[in-house]
C-alpha cells in the first residue's frame, strides 16, 4: 500500500517534483561554483593588482635616516650605503619565488643640467637575468635543492610599473646614451624627443639623447631616466643601487590558520613557524627576501600593500556571503515546496493517520 501511495504521489505531482529538483540542483551548482571561485579569487585578483605597482621596498640596512626629494635620496653617491644589484637574482631562489612578479633597482642622484639641479635615476627597464643551473633554491621550510635547468627571465620597470605611458620608445638596458624624461620636466625645460641632455656630476659629464617622454601621474614626471650602468658611470660607481622595488603576490593574513593570525613569529612553535613561513602572506615573503638580501632593510609599501590586503579580504568575504546566500535560497525553495505540499495534503494525511499509518511512513511519502 505504501509503495502504491508513493507511486501515485510521484505521478500526480511530477511538476512540483521537477521544480523542487531544479531548485536543489541550481542552488547546489551555484554554491559549488561560487565556492570554487572564492577559493581562487584572491590569487587572480592579486595578480591583477600587481599592475598597480610594487608593494615591497628594499633599501640598504643600517643606513642613516635619508632625506629624499621627489623620491631622490639627497646625499653624495658612493658615500651612502648601497645594495649590490648583482645579488637581486637571488630573489628567484626563495620559497615563494614564483610569487615574485618582478623587481627593479634604482640609483638616483641630483645632477647639473643647463645650470639646474635635476633628478636623474638609473634603473632596469626590461632586463634579462639568468638563474644558473645548479643554484640552490628553497623548496620547503628547511629544504633546498639545485635547479635542474638554467632559467632566464626579464624584469624591470616595464614589469612593476606597466601603467607608465611612454611617448616614443623605452631606453634599452645596454644603451648608455639614451634617456627618458618625465613629461612635466620636459615641458618645463622645453625638451622634445631627439634633444640632447648634458648631465654633470663633479668633473664627470655624460650626454644622453631623449628617446621617450614618461607620463605616470607621479614624481617620475620630474625625473630623467637612464640605464643603470650609465647612471653608475656618471656617479663614479662600478655597482650599487640605493633602493629596490619588488612586486610580489601575497594573500591577506586572514587566510592563515586561525591559531597563527596575529601571532608574532618569535612566539610560534617550530611547527607553527614552518606553516607560517610556507604561507604566501606579506610577513613570510618579507622574511624570505631578507634571507637572500641580508644587507637590505625590507619593508612593505603600506599605501599599496595594505590597500591590496583590505580589498582581497573584502572580495573573499563577498564571495563567502554569496555562497551562503545561494545555499540558503536553495534550502528555502525546498522548504517552501515541502510546506505547500503538506498544507495541500492535510486531508490525505488525516486519512492515513486514521487507517493506522505512523509518522515515519507519512514522512517517507513527503521526502520521496
Amino acid at each position: 500500500m505504501l509503495f502504491r501511495l508513493l507511486k501515485d504521489t510521484l505521478r500526480r505531482r511530477t511538476r512540483r517534483l521537477l521544480l523542487t529538483t531544479l531548485a536543489v540542483t541550481t542552488g547546489a551548482s551555484l554554491a559549488a561554483a561560487l565556492l570554487g571561485i572564492s577559493l581562487d579569487i584572491t590569487g587572480q585578483m592579486g595578480r591583477e593588482l600587481r599592475a598597480y605597482g610594487a608593494n615591497i621596498l628594499a633599501s640598504p640596512a643600517g643606513s642613516d635616516l635619508r632625506l629624499e626629494i621627489g623620491g631622490v635620496p639627497v646625499g653624495v653617491p658612493g658615500k651612502r650605503a648601497m645594495l649590490d644589484e648583482n645579488e637581486l637574482v637571488k630573489l628567484k631562489t626563495i620559497f615563494w619565488r614564483h610569487n615574485i612578479a618582478g623587481f627593479a633597482p634604482y640609483l638616483s642622484a641630483l645632477v647639473e643640467v643647463n645650470g639646474q639641479s635635476l633628478a636623474l635615476t638609473g634603473t632596469w627597464f626590461d632586463k634579462p637575468l639568468t638563474l644558473p643551473k645548479g643554484v640552490a633554491v628553497r623548496t620547503g621550510f628547511a629544504n633546498t635543492e639545485g635547479t635542474s635547468v638554467e632559467n632566464t627571465f626579464r624584469t624591470g620597470v616595464k614589469t612593476i610599473a606597466p601603467w607608465w605611458s611612454v611617448k616614443g620608445t623605452w631606453v634599452e638596458d645596454d644603451d648608455p646614451n639614451s634617456a627618458m624624461v618625465g613629461a612635466g620636466l620636459a615641458q618645463r625645460m622645453d625638451w622634445q624627443i631627439g634633444d640632447e641632455i648634458v648631465a654633470r656630476v663633479a668633473d664627470r659629464v655624460a650626454r644622453f639623447r631623449i628617446v621617450g617622454l614618461v607620463s605616470s601621474g607621479g614624481f617620475e614626471e620630474d625625473q630623467i631616466f637612464v640605464a643603470l650602468p650609465a647612471a653608475q658611470a656618471l656617479l663614479g660607481l662600478t655597482r650599487g643601487v640605493d633602493r629596490v622595488q619588488i612586486s610580489a603576490l601575497v594573500e591577506p593574513d586572514d587566510r592563515l590558520r586561525p591559531d597563527l593570525r596575529g601571532l608574532d613569529p618569535k612566539d610560534m612553535t617550530p611547527e607553527q613557524y614552518a606553516t607560517w613561513y610556507c604561507s604566501p602572506i606579506m610577513g613570510a615573503v618579507l622574511t624570505q627576501i631578507k634571507e637572500v638580501l641580508p644587507d637590505a632593510d625590507v619593508r612593505p609599501i603600506r599605501q599599496i600593500s595594505q590597500a591590496e590586503v583590505d580589498f582581497l579580504s573584502k572580495i573573499g568575504l563577498l564571495m563567502g556571503l554569496l555562497t551562503v546566500t545561494a545555499l540558503g535560497g536553495s534550502a528555502l525553495a525546498v522548504m517552501t515546496a515541502m510546506t505547500a505540499s503538506v498544507m495541500e495534503r492535510r486531508t490525505e494525511i488525516g486519512l492515513m493517520k486514521a487507517i493506522g499509518a505512523d509518522g515515519g511512513q507519512i514522512a517517507l511519502i513527503f521526502l520521496s
